[in-house]
């Protein structure tokens, strides 16, 4: 039988609050994290938040 190993991370800060996220965009969160085995729906979220933001651009008005 294998040894039960607990393995400490390192503690992020987070500040836990409420939105709202569209049923079909959860529904592909979900089955994306599933299917690549990642380690939580809020580490994927968090990760595409911050890809977003690094990479935002804003249009005027008129470049639309």
């Amino acid at each position: 039988m294998s040894d039960f190993v607990v393995k400490s991370k390192k503690k992020k800060d987070y500040t836990q609050f409420t939105a709202r996220i569209e049923t079909d965009v959860l529904e592909n969160i979900r089955r994306i994290v599933d299917e690549n085995n990642l380690e939580s729906i809020n580490e994927f979220i968090n990760a595409s938040l911050k890809f977003a933001i690094k990479n935002l651009k804003v249009m005027d008005e008129e470049d639309s």
